[in-house]
């Protein structure tokens, strides 16, 4: 065996994948782009265009929105029916209305006055507005503080001393409820309002008889049966 012979045995021949790739006589193809790109940065870009369907899903479609919804006063509410409007009732909408402006989040007013059946006296008042509002709590407060400010300056409606301001459970519908007693020289009414992210109610108990926790409770019941959900 000649030197030549030996260097060639001592070669190491090449196996696998290799011996395809050293065998071949055409130039090696560049790997495809596929094989080239990182499985995370596939795996990041499939992640984001995900997002972007969701969003734009979610934009189309309103999913994922929390649920709306407004107030209907309906001509029986528990055990009590609607009343004709009286002077108060008619003042109190006339204040309502005069607040449902462009630049106020109130798009829809209902009110109403219900008594017990056979008689003509309100002993409830009910006022409901639908709208969009970002902050229920600041809504009770401008509830609560017309109240004051009436007391304060003399004006008509309710207009009597208020109580002390108290918070009870808003029930399954969520959002907020607070009460409280108007006082007057010699009578005194109880109010309790609710607000959610679309609707904000008021119920007044005209007969003085209801404490504010009691009135709470009528509320729970009063919000139950008005509040319904918007289907679009």
């Amino acid at each position: 065996m000649t030197n030549e012979d030996t260097a060639v045995a001592g070669t190491e021949e090449p196996s696998g994948l290799r011996a395809i790739w050293a065998n071949t006589l055409e130039p090696v193809a560049p790997l495809p782009w596929y094989r080239r790109v990182s499985l995370k940065l596939v795996a990041a870009g499939v992640a984001v265009v995900g997002l972007a369907t969701g969003l734009t899903v979610a934009a189309v479609t309103g999913a994922g929105a929390p649920t709306r919804h407004r107030i209907v006063l309906e001509d029986e509410l528990g055990y009590q029916v609607r009343m004709p409007e009286d002077g108060d009732l008619r003042a109190m909408q006339a204040d309502y209305q005069s607040r449902m402006t462009a630049l106020r989040p109130y798009r829809e007013l209902t009110v109403a006055g219900y008594g017990t059946a056979g008689t003509s006296r309100i002993t409830l008042t009910v006022v409901g507005l639908t709208g969009t509002y970002a902050d229920p709590l600041r809504e009770l407060d401008k509830y609560f503080s017309r109240l004051a400010s009436r007391d304060q300056t003399g004006g008509s409606g309710f207009g009597g001393t208020l109580s002390t301001r108290e918070n009870f459970p808003s029930g399954p519908l969520g959002g907020l409820i607070d009460c409280a007693e108007l006082v007057y020289p010699t009578a005194s009414e109880t109010t309790c309002a609710w607000a959610d992210g679309t609707t904000v109610g008021i119920v007044v108990d005209r007969t003085g008889t209801l404490r504010p926790l009691d009135l709470a409770a009528r509320t729970l019941e009063i919000r139950a049966a008005v509040e319904v959900e918007v289907k679009d």
